[in-house]
């Protein structure tokens, strides 16, 4: 684990956007997997601004995108792929190879799920963009007695309800990347900023590695960059 403390947000997602421009410099068929949320927004901007000015290709980089909520349209403004196409897929001047995505409304759940599970097997991700939730989950991989392999459907814990995304609507669940997804990623970057955050900060940070807190399993992954904004412990 790296760990990489910053004065505020607008650093923090600075730091996060320079390693994953990094990788799209060097690694023209890179696989990214995409959290979304207000933790990435910035740094997605600042991809955005930098992709454009340089003109990097991204004609052979596949998006991947973490999560989804379950049960609402998947043109709702609270979905996954909404947020990706506002703050990343609209503001390009080019666009990725494919966008790989649970779909929010999918008939059959168990297919949705194998998809995604298929593609992993098939293709690695290479870079990992996580945020810190709000009960310490990764993605909605939620706090529970044990945790799940592969692509899974999530029943919501009652804090990831509040989400900001989903205020105004209810969706029935969540379909997720598993831990065997995360973990097989060349590299993680996970930011820790936002309310709400410090007793998972806190939970995190005593190295515990718990089910309880999903993201303490990060301290066992080979190549995971924490960056922290530190107005999180104010």
């Amino acid at each position: 684990m790296k760990l990489i403390h910053t004065e505020n947000y607008e650093a923090m997602s600075k730091e996060a956007a320079d390693l994953l421009l990094d990788t799209l410099r060097k690694k023209p068929d890179a696989v990214i997997c995409l959290a979304t949320g207000s933790s990435p927004a910035r740094m997605y901007e600042l991809v955005c601004e930098a992709v454009n000015r340089e003109r990097i290709d991204l004609s052979e980089i596949t998006f991947v995108k973490l999560d989804e909520w379950y049960g609402v349209e998947p043109q709702a403004a609270c979905t996954c792929t909404t947020f990706i196409r506002e703050h990343l897929l609209d503001q390009l001047y080019m666009q990725p190879k494919a966008v790989v995505e649970f779909v929010s409304d999918a008939a059959d759940i168990r297919q949705e799920l194998d998809r995604m599970d298929v593609f992993l097997s098939e293709h690695p991700i290479d870079v990992m963009i996580l945020g810190l939730g709000m009960n310490g989950h990764l993605g909605l991989n939620e706090p529970a007695d044990f945790l799940t392999l592969n692509a899974h459907y999530a029943e919501l814990d009652e804090k990831t309800k509040t989400h900001d995304m989903v205020k105004g609507y209810e969706p029935k669940g969540g379909l997720t990347i598993g831990l065997q997804g995360i973990f097989t990623s060349g590299q993680i970057i996970m930011l820790v900023c936002g309310d709400r955050k410090e007793a998972a900060y806190q939970a995190f940070m005593s190295q515990r590695i718990a089910t309880s807190t999903p993201a303490s399993l990060l301290w066992l992954h080979p190549n995971c960059v924490t960056l922290v904004d530190d107005t999180i412990q104010k």
